[in-house]
């Protein structure tokens, strides 16, 4: 209980992680990055049932990460103002978590996956975080490919983790400060 209340006390308010837009280029092609919007959920949603079909996540789950300014940072890539891939990653000292991440269908195998993970990346560097975490489906073997060329690490499997369908996730890690 002590935990949840000690943010009331620190003398040291946590600071905002901040992002600037910036022009993410990929494979010969110019997107625009920026920081996610709650005027942005429904096409992350629409977006989320292309790839997922039931979308794991629903407006409100996208409504409080966003409101986390402060341990979280979602990003949108842009293709002539069409969103087609998105990114939520949580922030700590122990860890950065990617809690979600998905590519349009129409703008999949160009390389904006791996661009948005390293985008990632080098902010859980910024940030001091120890590794990087995440899960995926077990039947997901494109994602997990991107994955192991990135240097996560396979770990332990969540039985029935994703609600809407109890498919399977298996955990990956990959150590940061080595």
């Amino acid at each position: 209980m002590l935990k949840r209340f000690k943010s009331w006390f620190d003398p040291e308010p946590p600071i905002e992680l901040t992002f600037r837009p910036q022009v993410l280029a990929v494979k010969g092609t110019t997107y625009q990055l920026r920081r996610m919007t709650n005027l942005d959920i429904d096409a992350a949603l629409e977006i989320e049932r292309a790839v997922y079909g039931e979308t794991p996540w629903d407006r409100i789950a996208f409504l409080s990460e966003l409101r986390k300014v402060h341990q979280s940072l979602y990003l949108v890539v842009l293709r002539d103002d069409e969103i087609v891939a998105f990114v939520g990653c949580w922030f700590t000292k122990a860890e950065a978590h990617v809690t979600n991440i998905a590519v349009a269908p129409s703008a999949q195998r160009r390389g904006i996956g791996e661009a948005l993970m390293e985008v990632m990346h080098a902010k859980a560097l910024d940030f001091g975080s120890a590794q990087m975490t995440l899960e995926v489906r077990t039947d997901n073997v494109a994602a997990q490919a991107l994955y192991h060329k990135l240097g996560f690490k396979d770990g332990a499997i969540k039985r029935g983790y994703y609600v809407a369908d109890h498919q399977d996730a298996m955990d990956m890690w990959r150590r940061l400060d080595e």
